[in-house]
């Protein structure tokens, strides 16, 4: 198994990011599907949580065809652009490769 220089404090801020991530697109799907006239600031503060990529989701929602605008769907989109975000944080701040120590 390959050890990295900020391996462990990389998973653990990727780690507490991909939860803030699953917490919020729950906590939004949740209240689409339960509240009749949902007020979804989850939803909001999703979207800013997985900047760059989620405003980006959230303006071309708009080219979307009228069949499949489900917000459903968006949120399950933000949800998924977030933990894709997480796993490129994690392999950003991890760091390089620390040398095997049984090759020296």
């Amino acid at each position: 198994m390959r050890r990295y220089r900020n391996g462990r404090l990389a998973g653990v801020l990727a780690l507490a990011y991909a939860a803030l991530v699953l917490l919020l697109g729950v906590v939004s799907v949740v209240t689409l599907l339960t509240v009749q006239d949902p007020i979804l600031l989850s939803g909001l503060a999703l979207m800013l949580v997985t900047f760059p990529l989620g405003p980006l989701i959230w303006w071309g929602w708009e080219l979307v065809p009228p069949g499949l605008e489900d917000p459903v769907l968006l949120i399950v989109l933000l949800t998924g652009v977030g933990l894709l975000q997480a796993y490129v944080l994690w392999r950003v701040l991890r760091g390089p490769a620390l040398p095997d120590r049984r090759a020296a």
